[in-house]
């Protein structure tokens, strides 16, 4: 994981400002996403737009008429003893 995040720190990401946004789901939506791959991937797109679509709001308030934003998205499915998050 760390080479992908030097990777994309210094090959893929232009020098822009950058934050990160994080989704937690409840026990039982988990559930369901981690053997879902078709949920999981309408549970991300969903999510992106609704990031996305709020940064552009804000920037066209701001005057920034053509904003443009992309997202880089991991999916975490353990917790930090690398258990699986169903009910840790």
């Amino acid at each position: 994981m760390a080479d992908t995040a030097a990777h994309l720190v210094d090959r893929v990401i232009p020098a822009v400002p950058v934050r990160q946004w994080v989704l937690t789901l409840p026990f039982a939506q988990r559930f369901a996403v981690t053997f879902d791959r078709d949920l999981c991937r309408e549970v991300r797109a969903v999510f992106m737009r609704a990031v996305l679509d709020d940064l552009l709001r804000r920037a066209r308030r701001q005057g920034v008429d053509r904003g443009r934003s992309g997202g880089v998205v991991f999916v975490q499915r353990f917790g930090g003893a690398l258990n699986l998050n169903d009910r840790s």
